[in-house]
């Protein structure tokens, strides 16, 4: 009885460890990106940004495409999203963007939760990008008010 006890108590401990451990290098690449659109964009040209917005990959890629968590900034002039890890930046200017939705699911995955999809024109081709991010109808809304301003 008392090695069950051990066992179940080192088990917990594990799991403790696993999620402050996750839960400090989540933090540590939140603000690495902060700092990172900081030194990418002038704050006055920000019109919305997260550095939690959850990549669902580009739609033309493929089904062999790296998700991960990243930043995604909207200016008067482009999308911009900045992965991670493995780093990879996207960006897309309004100009080619020709729509937003919020599917619920996309590539064939979904969390169960509307996604901000946009869907742009890249080589004279339809594309589409999505990311699950807090409030995907106020991101579809400021993307489609600066593509009425263009």
């Amino acid at each position: 009885m008392e090695t069950e006890y051990i066992v179940l108590i080192s088990v917990l401990c594990g799991v403790v460890c696993l999620l402050v451990s996750l839960t400090l290098v989540f933090k540590s690449a939140q603000h690495k990106l902060e700092k990172y659109i900081l030194n990418t964009f002038n704050k006055e040209e920000i019109i919305g940004a997260t550095t939690k917005a959850n990549f669902f990959g580009i739609k033309s890629k493929g089904a062999r495409q790296i998700r991960g968590n990243g930043a995604i900034v909207l200016t008067k002039d482009q999308l911009f999203f900045v992965r991670a890890l493995p780093f990879a930046e996207y960006t897309i200017p309004i100009d080619k963007i020709t729509g937003v939705s919020l599917p619920k699911s996309f590539r064939g995955k979904t969390v169960f939760k509307e996604l901000l999809c946009v869907h742009y024109k890249r080589d004279g081709q339809e594309d589409a990008i999505a990311w699950a991010l807090k409030s995907p109808d106020k991101w579809k809304l400021s993307i489609d008010s600066m593509m009425n301003n263009r």
